[in-house]
């Protein structure tokens, strides 16, 4: 049985999709085990973890959701275990999860120093079962080496085993090759895998905006499977909206207080895939009718437009069970580029 931790320099590096990429050129039996869940959605009245439904789904695994994590939450970690009981609990688990398997992909949390105040980091997790950690980092030039240089000498002093790096959305394969990687190897790590940027990765479908706003659907369910490419706040009337360049870009998702009709009316057309209608205020009935039909969704949330706006633009860009176009572009593009196996 073969066990690889995968863990990060930086929040949204693509640990997830080098992940599934090694999954998906493996024809071994594996399991996934994300032992704190970074990436919550509450669903039947309990916490899953997206990148655990993913793999779930994407492997066929029987293995309960319940397993998949230890905890969500810092605090509740902390309280509920102390680092004997963190352990024991961690063997346990990954006991359970290698049984008929072959090999068991363990992503850490966020980054490399995520989770090390509750020993749920990549470091104690591997002095826990003595597994090699690999590090995807997603940063340019110098700032990969700063950040793989401090990586490094913290993994080598704490007597951990790191395997090698994948480096991720690199602008120009070419160049990172010739410059870059070089100086990498000096450092003493491997370079497990060069991935270019994949603009497909970047999008996502109105279903997970609804997850993690935590909306309403009001209209327009059937569309919930709609891609989002690009955002506009539409603060201006109507006229003016109609007017502006980007409001002519396809695949949008509008974002807008409930009491716009005129700007909800205007943006039922082609091109939307959905409006966010903000202060928890639902348009009249004849634009909810519109809406169901042209299966353009309508999503409530009792928040206001620009604190909708701003959480929209925060939030992770990830890839769901529903995204079958990035999991095929995943196996496609990174699977290839990936000189290693679990």
């Amino acid at each position: 049985m073969k066990n690889l931790i995968i863990s990060s320099t930086e929040e949204e590096a693509g640990k997830t999709t080098v992940g599934l990429g090694l999954a998906l050129g493996d024809d071994r039996s594996l399991n996934y085990f994300k032992p704190f869940g970074d990436r919550p959605i509450y669903k039947k009245k309990r916490l899953i973890d997206y990148d655990a439904k993913l793999f779930k789904n994407v492997l066929s695994l029987d293995t309960g959701y319940e397993k998949f994590c230890i905890g969500f939450d810092h605090s509740k970690i902390k309280y509920a275990f102390d680092e004997d009981t963190i352990r024991d609990k961690i063997k346990e688990r990954i006991d359970e999860l290698s049984e008929g398997k072959e090999g068991l992909i363990i992503e850490s949390g966020k980054h490399w120093g995520f989770g090390s105040s509750i020993n749920l980091d990549p470091v104690s997790l591997s002095k826990m079962i003595e597994t090699e950690v690999i590090l995807v980092t997603s940063d340019s030039g110098t700032e990969i080496l700063d950040k793989l240089t401090t990586a490094y000498n913290y993994f080598e002093k704490s007597g951990v085993d790191l395997r090698g790096v994948v480096l991720n959305r690199v602008e120009s394969l070419e160049e990172t090759e010739d410059f870059v990687v070089d100086d990498i190897e000096e450092l003493g790590l491997d370079v497990l895998g060069i991935i270019p940027e994949i603009n497909s990765l970047d999008l996502t479908r109105m279903s997970f905006i609804n997850d993690m706003l935590f909306g309403k659907v009001v209209a327009g369910e059937n569309g919930l499977n709609n891609i989002v490419e690009n955002v506009y706040v539409g603060a201006l009337s109507a006229d003016e909206l109609v007017r502006s360049p980007a409001f002519q870009e396809d695949r949008k998702l509008i974002v807008t207080g409930g009491d716009r009709t005129d700007v909800i009316l205007a943006s039922l057309g082609d091109g939307t895939s959905g409006l966010v209608l903000t202060n928890d205020i639902i348009p009249p009935s004849n634009i909810i009718s519109k809406a169901d039909r042209a299966n353009i969704p309508l999503i409530s949330v009792p928040i206001d437009t620009y604190e909708a706006a701003k959480r929209i633009e925060r939030m992770d860009t990830i890839t769901t069970i529903e995204d079958d176009f990035k999991i095929e572009n995943i196996k496609e593009e990174v699977t290839p580029r990936l000189d290693m196996k679990i």
